[in-house]
């Protein structure tokens, strides 16, 4: 036990065989969690069993399962894994099995051992009157004793240890849950404090035989305090950790390239640059309202990577002005460093390096962003598909090196470490700037301000977004951009009342544009009905309408005329565009009373993740709100199987993006042409810049 830092689709995965016992503790084969689990926590029946890969015998096999600290499984009945579930598990091509029908399975019986045959309702004692070869070779089925890793505990249950042997990440020791293998906290780059402040990432190797635990999250990296790190100063700098999860591990070496492997979806979290973390966070407030002292892990990937058939990553990277400070773009390369290292050692875990999703929310979306427009010398074969969650592309613009700089100098003068008479940040700047402790810097960055962003550099980034994908030098992969009904409901001032007056609307405009613009907008009250818009759970027609302006301004229409970008130059038919017409209030973003019964910033994580259940949040899911998951889910993993968000059997197809057909997610979904005069006016009339141009 440690400190705590959690379709019916069923998921089944194969490999080939491998020698079967090793000098080690644990046989050499695939080990695969097998389950029915349709992301309902109000379904009781919800199971999982072990699939050991290696045909053994008998006594190998219940040698085997008890070295996993588990036995073999008992003859399927007519709840948890049925004879037919078992079977859809086992024969799924979507999930990498295959297995044909009549394959005989080693389960439990009363010799010792019996047989079940795919594709049957009996096992072998109850179809024969002989008791099958216990010298047989079959692959074999044992329990999975593990329960279901919860957030808000004390501490989690990592007794079902496993070890994997990677490549250049030495031998991690994990633990199974009830759906997962997990390894947390893995880290894959040296320390970047002291000689390597500001510099790219140095990967960290380790030899192939040295045990690293993989039991505990690792460290937050150094940010300011914010609502989801407790409202604390955070210090370390050794960070560069990433978590895997998968329902699926290769024991005793690498499996062979025939082998199927699972698509790999690489997270990046949000926090706006200066603060975030991959794993557990505290919180006390829902929309519910105050909760109490809890913690959330938002992030946990359980359940995805069951429901889904996919290999999870999420990771650390430098923040604020550790990651950012000089023009260093030290966390874009973070990133591209941990990317590498999925390439390097996701076989381990199950996961095919040729097919990688790569996604974030918030400030994750934009350093997925930041990685589309990376040379693609640098992202060549690193991911194969993209997803944009909340992205604020024009609010948060490719900068140029004077601006960056500028902004360096800014802080090295509130450090104590350039002249406030300075107008240029010199090496000396830099290597005071390098000597003060990383708390400070944090604070210094949240004192002033600053709003960190991706630098073109000339070598990693050639461009800003808008230029590289019409100059074509960015990553030319199948990309959804996503957005929220009301993302700017979260941000509105505190000081604005939820049932303010019409004239509010006006008078809060100032503090967004300018005087040209705001005449524009009030040009045009057909498109912000501000004066006769109605309201809506005590939120005002006026402020509602505020929202939705802001919305359109800082995210929706910037990534709407991104896809039109991409759709009609250098990725035709493969951008895609969706809203988020419903959502579970985030812990992440304790909503305002401006969020009531709206879908508004990181709502729509907990049905990326299907964590509310881990979470324990929201309990009993509403019907809707369980399809709602099992869509997006569907949604996400399909355009990291296959490259196409329309997965087998979806109720709607959803169409690359081409102007005026929206994907808007409700349960299911359906194809809209969602507020396209809002941003046709904001592109004609206000504008979209997404950097300085001053390059």
């Amino acid at each position: 036990m440690l400190p705590l830092r959690s379709l019916a689709n069923l998921c089944t995965f194969l490999a080939l065989d491998l020698p079967l016992f090793s000098a080690g503790k644990y046989i050499n084969t695939t080990i695969v969690i097998v389950s029915n689990n349709d992301l309902n926590p109000s379904n009781t029946n919800r199971a999982s069993a072990l699939f050991l890969k290696s045909s053994m015998t008998c006594e190998e096999a219940q040698q085997s399962c008890g070295d996993l600290q588990e036995s073999l499984l008992p003859a399927p009945i007519s709840t948890g894994l049925t004879a037919e579930n078992l079977t859809t598990a086992l024969t799924s091509e979507r999930h990498g099995a295959a297995l044909d029908l009549n394959q005989n399975i080693w389960i439990a019986g009363s010799g010792g051992c019996t047989v079940f045959t795919v594709g049957t309702s009996h096992t072998y004692e109850t179809d024969t009157d002989t008791s099958p070869d216990l010298s047989s070779r079959y692959p074999a089925l044992c329990t999975n004793s593990a329960p279901l890793t919860r957030s808000n505990v004390t501490s989690y249950d990592t007794s079902r240890q496993i070890e994997v042997s990677t490549p250049s990440a030495g031998v991690l020791r994990g633990f199974r849950d009830k759906f997962s293998f997990r390894f947390l906290g893995i880290k894959f780059a040296k320390s970047p404090a002291g000689a390597g402040r500001f510099k790219p990432p140095i990967a960290l190797q380790v030899s192939r035989d040295t045990v690293r635990d993989a039991l505990e999250y690792g460290p937050r990296c150094a940010q300011p305090p914010n609502v989801d790190n407790g409202h604390m100063v955070w210090t370390e700098e050794d960070c560069l950790q990433l978590n895997v999860y998968s329902p699926i591990v290769v024991l005793g070496g690498q499996a062979e390239q025939s082998t199927s492997k699972l698509p790999v979806m690489f997270f990046i979290h949000g926090g706006g640059l200066n603060h975030g973390d991959s794993g557990p966070f505290p919180y006390n407030m829902t929309t519910s309202g105050y909760v109490g002292p809890s913690t959330s892990n938002i992030f946990d990937g359980t359940n995805l990577v069951s429901y889904g058939g996919v290999v999870l990553v999420t990771i650390n990277y430098r923040l604020t002005t550790l990651g950012w400070f000089n023009a260093s773009n030290a966390a874009l390369k973070d990133a591209l460093l941990a990317l590498q290292w999925v390439q390097d050692n996701v076989e381990a875990f199950g996961g095919d390096p040729t097919r990688v999703l790569l996604y974030g929310e918030s400030a994750g979306g934009f350093m997925t962003r930041y990685l589309l427009g990376t040379n693609p010398k640098y992202t060549e074969g690193l991911f194969s598909a993209a997803i944009l969650e909340s992205d604020y592309g024009t609010s948060n613009p490719f900068s140029s090196p004077n601006v960056a700089l500028n902004t360096s100098l800014q802080l090295a003068k509130h450090v104590g470490c350039a002249s406030n008479s300075s107008t240029s940040l010199t090496g000396s700047d830099v290597e005071c700037v390098a000597n003060v402790s990383a708390g400070s810097l944090a604070i210094a960055s949240f004192n002033l301000g600053i709003a960190w962003t991706v630098v073109v550099d000339g070598d990693y980034v050639l461009n800003d977004i808008a230029g590289s994908i019409m100059d074509g030098i960015c990553a030319r992969v199948p990309t959804i951009w996503a957005t929220n009904q009301c993302e700017y409901c979260y941000f509105l001032p505190a000081t604005l009342a939820p049932d303010s007056p019409p004239s509010s609307f006006i008078s809060e405009l100032p503090n967004y544009f300018n005087e040209t613009q705001i005449q524009r907008i009030l040009n045009q009250p057909e498109l912000y009905p501000y004066e006769t818009a109605s309201s809506s759970n005590g939120i005002s027609g006026a402020v509602l309408q505020l929202a939705q302006l802001l919305t359109d301004w800082f995210i929706r229409c910037p990534d709407t005329n991104l896809a039109s970008l991409e759709a009609n130059t250098t990725n035709p038919g493969n951008a895609y565009k969706i809203l988020f017409a419903v959502g579970l209030g985030s812990t992440i973003t304790p909503n305002p009373a401006t969020c009531l019964g709206q879908v508004c910033h990181a709502d729509e994580l907990y049905l990326v993740f299907a964590t509310a259940e881990t979470d324990n949040l929201y309990q009993p899911l509403t019907d809707f709100q369980v399809a709602a998951t099992q869509e997006t889910i569907k949604r996400w993993t399909s355009l990291a199987w296959t490259g196409d968000p329309n997965y087998e059997g979806a109720a709607v197809q959803w169409p690359p993006y081409t102007g005026d057909n929206e994907f808007v997610l409700g349960s299911t979904g359906s194809i809209q042409p969602y507020r396209v005069d809002q941003c046709d006016f904001i592109r004609t009339q206000l504008g979209l810049v997404y950097g300085d141009g001053t390059y």
